[in-house]
């Protein structure tokens, strides 16, 4: 005589099967996710002040940190906050601010085709985020010229900030698309911590120039 076996076994088998098929789904899911997410944002290399940060398009150093009351060189056009003192091209120009002038001497080279560097974006502990100042002459700026591969193109960020945002602050550099580059799921960025704790940033602040003058077009 056959024995059939008990109906609770059948049961039990029946449970762990779909258990490990829920299981499967799960991680299948979480996987998704997990890339969905991960291809939706930049991939980012850090470091700090003085150290080269390679990412797979471009190598960053931020150089040198200083602080001004006053930029002086050529302000963007209809930059209503800054103040002109002449109108001919060869004449030097001035832009203030309510805050402080944040400049970062950047050096910049591709690892791959020319670039242009997209404007930079300073993070600060609080979870702020400020544009690098239009007031400035994109040309003057890391924005303005190509970067090409083989050798290093040194040039500014400027930021305008409040004094109290400086400690822990953070730049942010990253190519902008449409050089003709391949066009990535995640775009490169490079995030370099500026060394600015509380003492620095307060000495920074207290040693601000009244006017900081930039270099003039290449």
């Amino acid at each position: 005589m056959m024995v059939r076996p008990a109906p609770g076994r059948w049961r039990r088998l029946g449970g762990l099967l779909a258990g490990a098929a829920l299981a499967a789904t799960a991680v299948a899911a979480q996987s998704f996710a997990f890339s969905r997410d991960d291809h939706s944002g930049p991939l980012t290399w850090t470091g700090g002040l003085g150290e080269t940060v390679t990412a797979s398009r471009i190598s960053v150093r931020a150089e040198g940190v200083h602080a001004a009351r006053t930029i002086e060189a050529g302000t963007s056009p209809g930059a209503s906050s800054g103040v002109s003192s002449g109108t001919s091209s060869g004449t030097a120009q001035r832009a203030t601010t309510k805050g402080i002038f944040l400049v970062v001497d950047l050096a910049a080279t591709s690892t791959r085709v020319p670039q242009r560097i997209a404007p930079p974006v300073l993070l600060t502990e609080s979870g702020r985020r400020y544009a690098a100042t239009d007031k400035v002459n994109g040309d003057l700026t890391i924005t303005g010229p190509f970067i090409q591969w083989g050798w290093w193109t040194r040039r500014v960020a400027v930021f305008e900030v409040p004094p109290a945002e400086l400690a822990g602050a953070r730049i942010v550099v990253h190519p902008q698309e449409g050089n003709g580059a391949l066009i990535e799921p995640s775009a490169p960025e490079v995030e370099i911590d500026l060394g600015l704790d509380e003492a620095a940033a307060a000495r920074l602040v207290s040693t601000a120039k009244d006017v900081h003058t930039l270099a003039g077009k290449p």
